[in-house]
């Protein structure tokens, strides 16, 4: 699978995720399925990390949440730094 149609179907299980939180019709068996599965297809995407994060801030699981937050953060200093290379080179 190309790295768009990867990136889009893990955006797309994300969106399903939150939309069985809001519906409240959600198992959270399927919620966690729908995070799992987007974090296998893109596991360094912020975003993804960042709604498997809350999801297990809340379910609770602080072990798996507290892992893939600390993922999460190392991603976004990287993109931080990039951007501010960006930044400072204009």
């Amino acid at each position: 699978m190309r790295r768009k149609n990867i990136r889009s179907a893990a955006f797309e299980l994300v969106d399903r995720a939150i939309r069985l939180q809001l519906s409240d019709e959600g198992e959270l068996s399927e919620i966690e399925d729908c995070l799992q599965r987007a974090l296998r297809l893109d596991p360094n995407s912020i975003e993804v990390l960042q709604e498997a994060v809350h999801f297990y801030a809340v379910v609770p699981n602080a072990r798996k949440a507290r892992k893939l937050a600390a993922h999460c953060r190392d991603k976004a200093a990287k993109l931080v730094a990039e951007m501010n290379g960006i930044i400072k080179a204009r």
